[in-house]
């Protein structure tokens, strides 16, 4: 196929996807990413992976973590193998290491924004989920391996150094942001009208939440918070955005080259096999943050059933085979294979769930 062809259909595909909501949907994606890393104290989240901690705490505090902590797949493993070598038991330690890129929170909004909210939202509860289970899983096998361990972690009193009430404030009128931006036509018919062109109500409301955002963190941030607050929120992007637009164009690119027919047949429709061959694929292949979510919709144009899409979602960010070996490094070669298997096991059955709804 021709490569000029080919070069005009990646930058179309890139002209295509940086509309103006969309663009203005990541800016505040990585805003919030930047506040939770620059303002959460991780010292907290992380003390509760301990063995002290009872397990219910530790592992819904693991599972909601990726959140919270705003890791994506290349900060997740130093993270930890930095827990799991302190002593934190290896079902928290596993359900951390899959919920930290899981549930981006940058992951569950753009999975939103592109695919729509059904599949959005049904990825993050069966990130959650599955990390527990996946957690549980590896607990239960390696249970008369597991010894216990001397977990040091700085112990911190609060989440974050602010008040609890502002910083509570300072996130949710982001997130009302992303959700006014993001929200179709369809779910909320009055936020797509349109004033003056293509000045929509969704775009004045989204102004005038700005503004207020602006009032309160100057109001309540030190000039230093601020430029903290920035200054993570620019690193992220600078290391993200060139590997997301890079995977929006081969996405685009993908689309053009595979025929329809081949997605249809190994990954159409809701079955096992399906399931699985996206889950061992995705688990397998490297994702860069968020540049699965284009990638899986070229897929579901092409044909690709939503069992096997969300199948892909779920194991393609968590694993990778570069990230197999690091996992065996910090644990074991049969701890890491394990780990692999419980992740395209489970990844499997909730796609196989979601396909069948």
């Amino acid at each position: 196929m021709d490569p000029m062809y080919l070069l005009n259909v990646a930058w179309q595909t890139l002209v295509d996807y940086l509309n103006l909501n969309r663009t203005i949907a990541l800016i505040i994606a990585f805003l919030i990413a930047g506040g939770i890393a620059s303002m959460i104290n991780k010292n907290f989240i992380l003390k509760y992976f301990g063995p002290k901690t009872p397990k219910h705490i530790s592992y819904l505090v693991a599972s909601v973590s990726g959140c919270l902590l705003a890791v994506c797949s290349c900060t997740i493993l130093p993270l930890f193998a930095g827990i799991y070598k302190r002593g934190a038991g290896i079902g928290p330690a596993t359900t951390f290491l899959f919920s930290g890129p899981a549930i981006n929170v940058l992951a569950i909004f753009y999975s939103a924004a592109l695919l729509g909210w059904g599949i959005g939202l049904f990825r993050t509860a069966s990130a959650v989920i599955l990390s527990i289970l996946v957690g549980l899983g590896m607990a239960l096998i390696f249970k008369n391996e597991e010894q216990k361990r001397n977990f040091r972690v700085r112990e911190e009193s609060s989440v974050s150094t602010k008040p609890t009430y502002q910083t509570v404030i300072f996130f949710a009128i982001q997130l009302l942001m992303l959700i006014v931006i993001t929200a179709s036509p369809k779910l909320i018919p009055a936020l797509s009208v349109s004033l003056i062109g293509g000045f929509l109500v969704k775009h004045l409301i989204t102004i005038i939440l700005a503004a207020v955002l602006a009032i309160v963190t100057v109001k309540w941030f030190s000039k230093d918070e601020i430029n903290l607050w920035f200054k993570e929120t620019f690193s992220l992007m600078k290391m993200v955005v060139p590997l997301l637009l890079f995977g929006v164009a081969l996405a685009g690119i993908l689309k053009a080259l595979i025929p329809p027919a081949i997605i249809a047949n190994y990954v159409g429709g809701n079955s096992l096999s399906s399931n699985f061959i996206a889950s061992f694929i995705g688990a397998l292949m490297y994702f860069s943050t968020l540049t699965e979510v284009p990638i899986v919709k070229s897929l579901m144009e092409l044909g690709m059933g939503n069992g096997p899409a969300l199948a892909l979602l779920l194991a393609g960010p968590s694993l990778s085979i570069p990230s197999v070996l690091t996992i065996a490094k910090v644990m074991s070669k049969a701890k890491s294979l394990t780990y692999l298997g419980l992740v395209v096991l489970f990844s499997t059955i909730a796609g196989v769930i979601f396909g069948s709804l």
